[in-house]
């Protein structure tokens, strides 16, 4: 008994003993960093506005007027995207489009002069140093004529002349696109599912599951657009953001946040801005920039944050991300911020500043970081965190009849009759 005993306790006693060593082997983490190329002391911040429109389609100045506009104002990358019109170069009339034309008649329709763009494109004049602006080729805004807004940019495609159409539908664009080479953005998807006066709208799985098997199945969709001009119609779009990132991060499908004027007046310009951290001002770098996440997306006007911010002041920034050897923090080097905020599923990280803990509990697929100052809000694209534990969101997707009724629904009233509906009754609403 004596000799069992004195077993039993050497037994127990090696297990506690070794119970710090089976405690110390933890899951391995990884971080997916979307700027971990970017050479920080090397390359440099450029200012980008991927979404524009001119009296080509349905804005009220010329190419040349709003061309001119961003190159005073220091935009550095512009992709012309006039509504079922393939973006040419400034110095030449893109072939507009029946009846979008007809609206513009009278209205100026002047391009620039060959060396006026060979200026822009070296960076000659007033408070440019050097510095050139260049336009993303074959730039394009999809689905000209919907009724409800289902609109996507095109970019490097070509694909989508005088494609009026569905307002059900975003794929045909995506899949044209990518079958001609390019890359797509869904753009100000909050004025498609009305989710300006209510969050939740954006937070509907149904809504939410739409968008994110179209982002499963097209991977030249780059993501959507998390800032759009004013900041009225989409002003729940961050939220519709996070739930799409809430889904796809967690099987490695990167949604990234854009930031575009949609500007379709001179008025309209430096409301927002992409900044793309390149080598160089190229179109391959650019692209190469917006496939990989390595920008920030920012904006001077936030109307849940209440935010209406001076357009001459700088936007917030970062100078440098660094992500620790073991992956379990992330910290940034920033300017021109007041406040920081990282944020996953939707809500805020605790205790975060510059540097944000990933091993927290509520960290579970991703974090992105907002800053934020008196003038203006600027995101970072989404870092995708693996802590080893295999997780994934769980499946909200509608099924069976449930299913049934929703697509039912879409396809009744994301169209014209359901257009003249809706505004028959706001008739006798009044």
């Amino acid at each position: 008994m004596k000799r069992f005993f004195a077993a039993g306790l050497a037994l127990l006693l090696a297990l506690a003993l070794s119970a710090p060593a089976f405690a110390l082997e933890e899951k391995a983490y990884m971080v997916n960093n979307p700027y971990k190329d970017v050479v920080w002391d090397v390359w440099e911040p450029f200012k980008a506005n991927l979404h524009t429109h001119t009296t080509f389609s349905d804005g009220t100045d010329s190419l040349a007027a709003m061309a001119e506009a961003y190159y005073a104002q220091g935009y550095e990358v512009i992709a012309n995207t006039d509504h079922g019109v393939i973006s040419k170069p400034w110095d030449q009339k893109p072939v507009t489009v029946f009846p979008l034309n007809v609206v513009n008649i009278g209205k100026p329709s002047d391009v620039l002069t060959s060396a006026r763009m060979a200026e822009m494109n070296a960076g000659v004049g007033e408070n440019r140093n050097g510095r050139k602006m260049i336009q993303v080729p074959l730039g394009i805004e999809m689905n000209a004529a919907t009724v409800f807004k289902s609109h996507v940019v095109g970019l490097y495609g070509g694909w989508g002349y005088a494609w009026f159409g569905l307002s059900t539908d975003f794929r045909i664009p995506i899949a044209g696109t990518q079958r001609c080479g390019g890359v797509s953005v869904i753009a100000h998807p909050g004025d498609w599912i009305k989710s300006a006066g209510d969050a939740d709208i954006a937070r509907d799985p149904a809504n939410v599951n739409f968008f994110a098997d179209i982002l499963r199945d097209y991977d030249s969709c780059l993501g959507m657009e998390a800032y759009n001009g004013g900041d009225s119609v989409t002003r729940h779009d961050r939220v519709l953001w996070d739930q799409l990132l809430m889904r796809l991060m967690p099987e490695g499908r990167h949604v990234w946040g854009f930031a575009n004027d949609d500007s379709h007046n001179t008025r309209d310009i430096g409301r927002t801005a992409e900044i793309l951290f390149m080598e160089k001002n190229t179109p391959e770098d650019v692209r190469n920039c917006i496939e990989t996440g390595a920008f920030l997306a920012c904006s001077h006007r936030d109307n849940p944050m209440n935010i209406d911010g001076d357009r001459t002041k700088p936007f917030p920034g970062i100078t440098k991300v660094t992500v620790t050897p073991d992956a379990k923090s992330i910290t940034l080097v920033a300017n021109e911020y007041d406040t920081i905020t990282w944020i996953t599923d939707g809500e805020e990280v605790a205790g975060s500043g510059l540097t944000v803990d990933l091993t927290q509990a509520k960290v579970k697929s991703y974090v992105r970081a907002q800053l934020v100052n008196a003038d203006g809000v600027t995101l970072t694209q989404p870092f995708g965190v693996d802590k080893g534990d295999g997780y994934r969101h769980p499946d909200d997707s509608l099924k069976g009849w449930e299913k049934v009724k929703w697509t039912l629904n879409l396809y009744l009233t994301k169209n014209v009759f359901g257009w003249i509906v809706v505004n028959i009754g706001k008739l006798f609403d009044k």
